[in-house]
């Protein structure tokens, strides 16, 4: 990836949009844990185990997101598509309606994904036009 500006962009929208999975964990973890002192234990544990899916999903988008700055710089189309993957395992993890912070975060994984993907396919474009 050329530019510069797409790429921080990119790091910066999948960086947010892991925290955003992360905080949504967190709020999960919040409600099982009232659940649990309230006395609903089936409550409690899919609250709890959604927020341990939410941790493990944000935890991968922030580790791709990293990753795609970083070290695989020179490799933006492995990395936009691993983002868009992590995207849609975070959509399908939360649901439309689990957690409007985890639905965020994953829209902005897939942004992240997609402005990693652009660039290759513009260039990709350019040549075959030239061609």
């Amino acid at each position: 990836m050329s530019d510069l500006t797409e790429r921080k962009l990119g790091w910066g929208f999948g960086l947010l949009g892991g925290l955003l999975i992360v905080a949504g964990a967190l709020v999960n973890a919040f409600v099982g844990t009232f659940d649990l002192a309230t006395g609903r234990f089936a409550g409690a544990l899919g609250a709890g185990s959604a927020a341990v899916l939410l941790f493990v999903v944000g935890a991968l988008a922030l580790f791709f997101a990293y990753l795609a700055h970083r070290t695989w710089s020179d490799r933006p189309i492995v990395a936009g598509i691993l983002l868009v993957v992590i995207a849609a395992i975070g959509w399908g993890v939360t649901g439309f309606g689990g957690s409007i912070l985890a639905l965020l975060g994953a829209l902005f994984v897939f942004l992240a994904g997609l402005l990693f993907l652009l660039q290759p396919a513009l260039a990709s474009a350019k040549s075959l036009a030239t061609a």
